[in-house]
């Protein structure tokens, strides 16, 4: 609680000291990128804390960080600062750093030392625009501002992914985006999923309780099946469903051992097993392939398993952002 109240305290200050009576827009830049500001002399220290905080990566099969960091120098904060994910930082001490003369110029005095004795980390919201988030660097030494990582990491990610997903959900699910396919998949099939706009129906066999929507540009599929009884109450169970599932339905799409990942997650109350991987094509003449998320979950009142699947075929390009959006419309999902 005294931990919550300090932030606070040192939120309203930033924002008092900074903004005055400025009005704001919304902040402006992609969603999965993080404008660092600092001086060449901080910037190897900085991007290798931040690798350490932003460790996720989706495996395509590369791994592909969730968030992409681009690093700008000090003099180009005034451009800069509006954009949805800032850091500014400074550790090296001299008074000729630039990235330090930066942070002396926005926070007060008593701020800037407290961070130096104790958490040298600050974590604001909505500074220079809405739905931003603004971080502040401030360490004696790179060892220090170590010593937090561990402390702060969860934190830190827990705010950066509420923020993604409330810009997203902005764009993905405003009641102007919303397919009206999701009427007639609840009138047909007992269930409903929030379809953002440029997805359609690829392929319905009723007879399979097997539906395929998909999107183009980039290409991405969704798949959703169903079957009698309990199938994921054990996690034997949900893996042999798992590797037969896209060969009967999606005829020719296996799944990869690389990095297979199966766990447990909840689904909308119901307890659920979630898979991330590699899905491949097999056929060899037209090899293709990229990264897939599937949920396993078991709907007690229907006596239903239903699975939920997701792949991407994008080469060359990220799909992190892509991958992140279609969980979004997957954890849409619900019976009736």
């Amino acid at each position: 609680m005294y931990i919550q109240k300090k932030e606070s305290i040192i939120f309203l200050s930033l924002i008092f000291i900074i903004l005055g009576c400025e009005s704001k827009r919304d902040a402006i830049g992609a969603d999965n990128e993080i404008r660092v500001i600092c001086s060449d002399v901080d910037k190897d220290n900085v991007k290798k804390f931040l690798k350490l905080i932003f460790d996720d990566s989706l495996y395509t099969p590369e791994p592909e960080p969730f968030y992409v960091l681009k690093f700008s120098s000090p003099e180009s904060y005034t451009k800069l600062k509006k954009q949805t994910h800032v850091v500014i930082a400074a550790i090296d001490r001299d008074s000729a750093n630039t990235g330090l003369k930066l942070i002396n110029n926005v926070l007060p005095v008593k701020q800037r030392k407290n961070m130096l004795s104790d958490d040298p980390i600050l974590l604001a919201k909505d500074v220079h625009a809405n739905h931003q988030l603004f971080m502040v660097i401030n360490a004696n030494s790179y060892q220090h501002l170590i010593e937090f990582a561990d402390k702060k990491k969860n934190y830190i990610k827990r705010n950066f992914n509420e923020q993604f997903l409330v810009r997203q959900s902005r764009f993905l699910f405003n009641q102007n985006s919303i397919n009206t396919l999701r009427d007639s998949l609840r009138a047909e099939f007992g269930w409903s999923l929030d379809l953002p706009w440029g997805w359609d129906i690829v392929k319905k066999v009723p007879s399979s309780n097997f539906v395929w929507l998909g999107k183009e540009m980039p290409y991405q599929w969704i798949g959703i099946g169903w079957s009698k009884g309990n199938i994921a109450d054990t996690e034997l169970a949900v893996g042999k469903h798992l590797w037969e599932w896209p060969k009967n339905n999606y005829k020719s799409i296996q799944f990869s051992h690389y990095n297979f990942d199966l766990k447990n997650a909840d689904k909308n109350n119901f307890t659920a097993w979630r898979a991330t991987g590699i899905w491949e094509t097999s056929d060899l003449l037209e090899s293709k392939g990229g990264p897939f998320r599937s949920y396993v979950f078991y709907d007690k009142k229907k006596d239903l398993t239903y699975h939920l699947n997701y792949l991407i075929f994008h080469p060359g390009n990220f799909k992190s952002i892509f991958f992140r959006q279609a969980d979004m419309i997957l954890k849409t999902f619900k019976t009736y």
